[in-house]
């Protein structure tokens, strides 16, 4: 266990130091600053994202995914295999509901996924991919939850003009348990090479991540709200 959590630190406080973009939203609720990092390899690419998150009442929370993309001889299909883990952390609490005390804590939860992916080229600018997964879910320290095996399409998409550039993404996946979906797109105005302001709305129906209430319990309720921020580009 002890290999595991320092190894789990190590995901979420190293990988952030090599980011290429840094970028922080808010809704005045929810604070999340992102470090990602998207670099092209001799045979394929990798990419990496970390989000620190943090609402009003003090509750925290880190989600990282590394993927990595191993191309298919000169063609643009590609082998990838992912790794995505949430890591949310509780703090001593009172519920306001029913007065239990609720004391401090922290939830791993590891999505491992891979399978086959497609790059598209759409006009000058607009460029797609998608991935087709096998997604395996597990949750570390959470009773009563058991395993999620199922099939998971994301697609990628950015478009880059002059002042503007529109970016995002879709997971779309299939378990036991129903189908899930979660959409962010992201709209970024340039002012200049390196700064930029904009938007970024996140849908979803899939709340075990994504909602939860100040004791950090799921609310079940869908993800669905806009937020604004700025993005510092690095290089």
């Amino acid at each position: 266990m002890k290999k595991l959590l320092f190894g789990t630190l190590l995901f979420f406080v190293l990988l952030p130091l090599s980011a290429q973009n840094i970028q922080f939203i808010t809704d005045g609720k929810k604070n999340i600053a992102t470090f990602e990092l998207y670099k092209t390899l001799e045979h394929g690419a990798l990419y990496y994202f970390t989000d620190f998150k943090m609402n009003k009442n003090g509750y925290d929370e880190a989600y990282s995914e590394i993927s990595k993309y191993w191309s298919i001889g000169k063609s643009s299909w590609s082998i990838t295999a992912q790794y995505n883990a949430g890591l949310s952390f509780n703090k001593d609490s009172i519920s306001p509901v029913n007065g239990t005390h609720h004391s401090v804590g922290f939830h791993i939860y590891p999505v491992y996924l891979g399978g086959i992916s497609k790059a598209f080229s759409i006009g000058k600018n607009f460029n797609i991919s998608v991935d087709l997964l096998y997604r395996h879910q597990n949750y570390l320290y959470l009773p009563n939850k058991e395993r999620h095996d199922g099939v998971q399409i994301t697609t990628v998409f950015c478009e880059n003009l002059d002042k503007i550039s529109i970016s995002g993404y879709s997971d779309i996946w299939l378990n036991q348990n129903g189908l899930y979906y979660i959409f962010e797109p992201q709209a970024w105005y340039k002012f200049s090479k390196r700064i930029y302001a904009g938007l970024e709305w996140r849908n979803s129906n899939y709340s075990d991540v994504l909602n939860t209430d100040i004791n950090g319990d799921h609310t079940a309720n869908y993800a669905n709200y806009l937020m604004i921020g700025f993005k510092w580009n690095l290089e």
